[in-house]
């Protein structure tokens, strides 16, 4: 499993212009190369390369019946739609994080896709450092109501993407772990187990922070 970066990194990322340069730089090495023949979600994502909605980008990685990996697409429809909700900060994290993780994809998905645990790794990485490196932290912090509205939906909540975007969130201080615990105790009814059965990380944070 690919390490996450440290927060001395994050934090000298934050002050460089080009985030998506440094993901390419790192992510793209790890990827194997032995095929030539392109693949249909390197074709579609090559194909919409120039796309003006950056949350079509997303609908490539559901192409393979193989992989299935789903949830992006949706994640990212749902806080567009709610994005006047968000504070100016939060509208910029909203473009920023989705446009990052679009154009890395596209840039570093070879095309040899036939381990899907590691298309699906790839792809939970690549969310988290975009998440991470445009400041979820901030995000979550200001804008409680507007996120909870964007994360409101079964579909979203059982997806690893969805996942991977609360885990992000919950490495943030303590005030952003409490309001997201909220945000997920209000959505799932009580049951955090609902949504956590495949994160016991995440599921012991929640549980501490519910004492």
């Amino acid at each position: 499993m690919m390490q996450f970066v440290s927060w001395m990194l994050v934090v000298s990322l934050l002050m460089s212009k080009d985030v998506r340069a440094y993901l390419v730089d790192r992510v793209s090495p790890r990827l194997p190369h032995r095929r030539t023949e392109i693949s249909p979600i390197q074709q579609c994502l090559q194909s919409e390369a120039e796309a003006e909605n950056v949350c079509e980008v997303f609908l490539c990685l559901e192409l393979d019946d193989t992989c299935l990996i789903k949830g992006l697409y949706d994640l990212c429809v749902s806080f567009f739609r709610n994005t006047n909700n968000f504070s100016e900060s939060g509208q910029e994290w909203i473009e920023g994080s989705f446009s990052c993780i679009a154009a890395t994809l596209q840039q570093i998905v070879g095309p040899d896709l036939e381990d899907c645990d590691r298309l699906g790794s790839l792809v939970l990485t690549i969310e988290e450092e975009c998440f991470s490196n445009y400041g979820i932290c901030q995000m979550v912090r200001y804008n409680a109501g507007p996120l909870e509205a964007s994360l409101a939906s079964a579909d979203i909540m059982t997806q690893k993407t969805g996942q991977q975007l609360v885990q992000t969130a919950m490495q943030c201080g303590r005030t952003v772990r409490f309001i997201v615990h909220r945000i997920l105790r209000d959505i799932l009814g009580g049951n955090p187990t609902l949504f956590s059965s495949h994160d016991l990380r995440l599921l012991s944070l929640m549980r501490g922070l519910g004492k």
